[in-house]
């Protein structure tokens, strides 16, 4: 009865593990967008180019500012990596005792079996990974939040449904205004802190996904 249970008990966490970890939790953990405001009053307008409460740049292209405003991140990301590693050991022991007089059948048996004592172990492992990744294109954020240093909290998204597929990609990250080139650009090497995430439901992702049997199947057998 015992083992029984225990078996059960081992069965049900297997299919807890293996269906909690079909999706994995966001990287992105900002808002998407700014808090809405309260829409303001109308004011009239008197005529005039100048209007108070209004910026106006003469000899500057205006830039994202302030909570609300919008501006692009350049995506340029490229990463390489290569690691390997080589293990070996080996290990040999013996232990052997000759008897003085074998000249009996009981001193013979007993010089054959201390000539047994000998063992032998060896290890080899050697591992390589190579992990090549990118990711080029364009993102409008927004800026959800301005820090004392004068700094941009950003964050935005873009999804895309077509054909049964929808695609995700999300964005988080500080910028400096010093960094936002003509047009309200800014490169996404020049993002703090920056979260990047590329996630996709639909067939073609749930064609490379493991299916919950074979991954209780794989919290079970870890060997």
């Amino acid at each position: 009865m015992t083992a029984l249970r225990l078996t059960v008990a081992l069965g049900a966490a297997a299919c807890l593990a293996a269906c909690g970890s079909g999706q994995q939790p966001s990287i992105v953990e900002t808002p998407m967008s700014p808090p809405l405001a309260s829409a303001p009053l109308n004011v009239n307008t008197q005529g005039a180019i100048y209007q108070a409460g209004a910026p106006l740049l003469l000899y500057e292209t205006p830039r994202a500012q302030h909570i609300g405003d919008v501006l692009t991140i350049r995506l340029s990301e490229s990463y390489s990596g290569n690691n390997s590693a080589t293990a070996a050991a080996s290990r040999s022991s013996s232990i052997t005792a000759t008897a003085a007089d074998q000249s009996t059948n009981a001193a013979a048996r007993l010089a054959r079996l201390f000539n047994i004592g000998s063992a032998s172990t060896e290890y080899k492992g050697q591992g390589s990974l190579t992990d090549i990744s990118g990711m080029t294109g364009t993102l409008a954020v927004t800026v959800i939040g301005t820090m004392s240093t004068g700094n941009l909290v950003v964050s935005g998204e873009k999804v895309i449904a077509m054909s049964g597929n929808r695609d995700r990609l999300r964005l988080s990250g500080i910028v400096n205004p010093k960094d936002i080139e003509a047009g309200n650009y800014v490169a996404s090497s020049k993002v703090a802190n920056a979260r990047i995430e590329q996630a996709g439901v639909g067939m073609v992702s749930d064609s490379t996904t493991m299916g919950w049997l074979q991954r209780m199947f794989l919290s079970v057998l870890t060997f």
